[in-house]
């Protein structure tokens, strides 16, 4: 009967450190985008909201008005395989991009259109995957 004991410690053991080494994993795998994301992601206000699907072999990045669940504006701004997500400036419509082969740029907000601004420059507060290679 002691023997039975034993082997129930082990498995609970185990089984709580397999729950802990997967809580990391995905800590690890939600942080590793930086700011961005590939999910459904609102701008600063709540006015607008973003979505990123997939079109052919590209991304298409789909802005919709909040309130009324109607598309604004829709681009295509990296293929689908390089692809690391989306996020919104903190106090503007521009949404930045980050690809892999092409790095992170912006997609400045100007007359109800998102166009891309070649010439922009990242906020300090948007964090790139790749800005936190060196702080792994």
């Amino acid at each position: 009967m002691k023997h039975i004991w034993k082997i129930i410690a082990i498995m609970i053991t185990l089984v709580i450190v397999s729950l802990a080494v997967y809580g990391c994993v995905i800590d690890a795998q939600k942080n590793s985008w930086g700011s961005f994301t590939s999910r459904k992601t609102e701008s600063y206000d709540g006015k607008y909201y973003a979505t990123q699907t997939k079109h052919e072999k590209a991304i298409k990045v789909t802005v919709y008005e909040k309130e009324t669940d109607k598309e604004v504006y829709s681009f295509t701004p990296a293929r689908s395989m390089d692809f690391w997500g989306i996020c919104w400036e903190s106090d503007s419509y521009n949404i930045w991009i980050q690809s892999g082969d092409i790095g992170v740029y912006c997609y400045k907000y100007t007359d109800n259109k998102w166009e891309l601004d070649k010439q922009a420059e990242r906020p300090a507060d948007i964090i790139s995957k790749y800005d936190l290679i060196g702080d792994q």
